[in-house]
């Protein structure tokens, strides 16, 4: 199998070198040796570019995980360990942190990486709204008193910053590259196609609907990784890309499986199995600012409508869980208050609640017409239209508009967001304060623009103290606002039983203690 692999890679290698590159990288063909060691990692999508912190980007998020480097990172058990940061303490106050960065660590076009870099970037983050510039929303300030010492000044003390800074788009960026007098605005820098990172491989090539190189950085601050090239090919189908991994044409499979084949490998010797449910769910939300939906019971009445069992049976096959709350399982014994849960499907209920809203049922047994806006990416397509058959039960006529996500986030997320309904799935930790990206009016993802200053207020008095019991009690808060303005309907709890080839050592669930979610720096061939 593993020469299978080997084969197949140096094949597709080949083929990309003829090909050429879009938007710049890579080196020619006649100075490309054949590598010794090729990892194929499956991604769904092409990335909208490889800026790691402007957008959020789910088909460039495993990519950027070996391109770039944060403060600190995420493991795939949602822990928070080191990466560029050594160390970091907050003051006996709480009213600033201070981070101490490693020594020696070098940007890919062999600059060093400063805390100049760690301060512009934040900044830049800041100033141009980008996508988790709510992470840094309980800054004032930040210094750096040397090149290897970055001090965070608070507005008000935030217990969860460190885990903020740990997800999802907080990548240090290279100053020198994108602050840039020449390029008009941060979309017109060529680093856009040609990155330049400080993580543990170095971009090669890209090829639009084929795949993304990247190449071993050797003087990676963290040692040298093992594998001497990634590929991160592009199978949007899930399936497809499944059956790739079991031909051998894809070393690690980096999606949920496809339900119906969840189980397929069980008794097969030449694989392993992690099985896990994280803090990511998939739910359906509103836009609460402007339409029909800004009347709470019409979102009561959805979360009424929809048969959350059934849709989790028909899609689930086993791996992850029910969604029950407001906030993920996963907080139970901390933060998680039962007495506030998702209510049990009730059509008749519904019903009422949209009678009471002003509605009157016609002739063809609809109180009203909407639109689910959703993109296409693993289960949603089919999770969308289990969806419009639950609505129709209970009068609504929903007519489904499945998007790549690049139009999605234009319509749903962009300036002038344009829809009535949508569905994604999302992280909301690692600190229970993660589902303020949802609620809170200034949240990163609160795509359907949910507004409560009650609820703000709770969030914001929650990460000021770092007592359990105390802040228990402003999450309970924020779990009855949640049950009685019904700003999400959660679906499910995501999680999977995921496979991994007997022959891979090294893998991110192999070593949580060093690598990232996403990241392939220890992973090798047994």
């Amino acid at each position: 199998m593993k020469k299978l692999t080997k084969l197949l890679a140096a094949m597709m290698v080949a083929c990309l070198m003829m090909a050429g590159c879009a938007g710049g990288g890579g080196t020619d063909q006649k100075d490309q040796a054949v590598p010794q060691d090729v990892l194929i990692v499956n991604v769904t999508g092409d990335p909208q570019s490889f800026n790691p912190d402007m957008k959020s980007d789910d088909y460039a998020w495993p990519i950027n995980q070996n391109i770039y480097s944060r403060l600190v990172k995420l493991n795939s058990d949602d822990q928070v360990i080191p990466d560029l940061a050594e160390s970091w303490e907050f003051s006996d106050d709480g009213m600033k942190l201070t981070f101490h960065l490693k020594k020696d660590v070098k940007w890919h076009d062999g600059e060093a990486l400063t805390s100049e870099d760690v301060k512009w970037t934040f900044d830049t983050m800041i100033a141009n709204k980008w996508s988790k510039s709510d992470s840094l929303a309980s800054v004032e300030s930040i210094e750096c008193p040397d090149d290897l010492t970055v001090v965070l000044n608070m507005k008000v003390k935030d217990v969860s910053i460190v885990s903020k800074l740990g997800w999802y788009a907080t990548f240090i960026m290279p100053e020198h590259i994108w602050n840039d007098p020449q390029y008009k605005d941060f979309t017109s820098n060529p680093a856009n196609w040609q990155p330049v990172g400080s993580g543990p491989y170095k971009f090669d090539n890209y090829k639009s609907g084929v795949a993304t190189t990247l190449v071993k950085n050797s003087d990676y601050f963290d040692g040298e990784p093992i594998i001497e090239k990634l590929i991160f090919t592009i199978v949007p189908d899930s399936t497809t890309a499944f059956q790739s991994f079991v031909n051998g044409e894809i070393d690690y499979f980096n999606i949920i499986v496809p339900t119906a084949n969840k189980h397929d490998l069980d008794n097969n010797p030449d694989y392993r199995f992690f099985d896990y449910i994280s803090i990511n769910r998939t739910y359906l939300t509103f836009n609460m600012k402007e339409g029909r939906f800004t009347d709470p019971r019409l979102r009561q009445a959805v979360a009424k409508g929809v048969d959350r069992q059934g849709i989790f049976d028909r899609v689930s096959n086993g791996a992850g869980a029910l969604a029950e709350y407001f906030i993920s399982p996963l907080w139970e014994g901390k933060y998680l208050d039962k007495q506030y849960r998702m209510p049990e499907r009730d059509i008749e209920g519904a019903k009422k609640l949209i009678e009471e809203a002003g509605y009157t049922m016609d002739e063809d047994g609809y109180y009203f017409s909407m639109t689910l806006d959703s993109f296409d990416d693993g289960n949603f397509k089919d999770i969308a239209q289990i969806v419009k058959e639950n609505l129709k039960e209970i009068g609504i006529n929903v007519n489904l508009n499945i998007m790549e996500m690049a139009a999605w986030q234009d319509k749903v997320m962009g300036e002038n967001p344009d829809f009535e309904m949508t569905m994604l799935a999302g992280y909301q930790g690692p600190d229970v304060s993660g589902v303020a990206g949802r609620v809170a009016s200034n949240g990163g993802t609160n795509v359907g623009m949910y507004n409560n200053p009650e609820m703000d207020a709770a969030l914001q008095a929650a990460v000021e103290i770092d007592d359990v019991q105390e802040r228990a009690k402003y999450y309970s808060e924020v779990q009855r606002m949640m049950y009685e303005d019904m700003p999400m309907v959660f679906l499910f709890e995501n999680g999977d039983h995921q496979p991994v080839k007997i022959s891979l050592d090294g893998t991110p669930r192999d070593v949580p203690d060093k690598a990232a979610s996403n990241e392939f720096t220890y992973t090798m061939f047994k």
